[in-house]
């Protein structure tokens, strides 16, 4: 090695060996930015010692039917029964939601939902049917009330139930689903992150959180410490942890990837992967 034998810098600004790609060198240009996001993937594996599966949203596109479908794919070459689960979405479908969760607990008997910057709305569900949240600095999780689009905007279901301007069945179809949201939530809880908990206890966390009173914005952030006055089940990593600036760093290359190569979202494990055009 030059310069008596030390390390040259470029060696250590990200990892790498000395031997050539199986993959010929036009596909591996080609998918490079993927393959140096699955070794650090591997590097994030080594030191939790659980597999990692990441699902990657731009804060336009939101959870939708195909969703489930991508995740379950994704885990297919995961052979644990323990997984954390890296969650970046604005939220969206509470039907596609569930169906997550579904897959998820099929598959594994204990999962982690890390938020590396934001899981809102059906997102934080998702995250609520973990066995504990990952959270650092600027994590951030959010409430639960659903929302319907209003002539290209998003209003509450729990206003839209209580305005005589809308029709009745419209506001039918609101009160549905601001019902469902919380049923779901509670069950979750209930049987999972909040088992054996005072039902009083679960019923006060859902009412906050499920209600336009609680924290009277949909975005609204509920961050670590929130979390934890709530009583869920919350880990927080500083700044410095080895494992939350690998994660922090993953997070910046799955923003700036997506962004430039314009894909809405990316499901991703250590072996395979999905990207889906904006």
């Amino acid at each position: 090695m030059p310069n008596g034998g030390s390390q040259h810098p470029a060696l250590s600004q990200f990892p790498r060996t000395a031997d050539l790609t199986s993959q010929s060198p036009k596909y591996w240009a080609k998918e490079k930015d993927r393959y140096l996001r699955q070794l650090l993937i591997l590097d994030i594996e080594a030191l939790t010692g659980r597999p990692l599966l990441v699902y990657f949203a731009q804060l336009n596109q939101e959870i939708s039917a195909s969703d489930p479908d991508d995740i379950a794919e994704i885990i297919q070459a995961i052979d644990s029964k323990e997984c954390d689960f890296f969650l970046q979405t604005p939220g969206g479908s509470v039907d596609a939601c569930e169906k997550i969760i579904s897959v998820l607990k099929k598959k594994f008997d204990d999962y982690r939902v890390i938020v590396p910057s934001w899981a809102k709305s059906a997102g934080t569900v998702i995250a609520l049917s973990s066995k504990s949240i990952i959270l650092g600095i600027n994590s951030e999780l959010g409430p639960i009330d659903p929302h319907f689009k209003v002539e290209g905007n998003p209003v509450p279901c729990q206003v839209i139930t209580t305005d005589p301007a809308f029709p009745v069945w419209f506001k039918t179809m609101a009160d549905l689903a601001a019902k469902r949201m919380r049923q779901m939530a509670s069950d979750i809880l209930e049987h999972g992150m909040m088992k054996g908990k005072d039902a009083s206890e679960i019923t006060g966390v859902i009412s906050k959180i499920s209600d336009t009173a609680g924290y009277m914005s949909h975005g609204a952030v509920i961050d670590y410490d929130e979390a934890k006055n709530l009583g869920l089940s919350v880990e927080y990593l500083e700044p410095d942890d080895d494992v939350w600036r690998r994660l922090w760093l993953l997070y910046c290359m799955y923003d700036y990837d997506t962004k430039v190569k314009k894909f809405g979202k990316v499901f991703e494990g250590n072996k395979f992967s999905i990207a889906r055009p904006e």
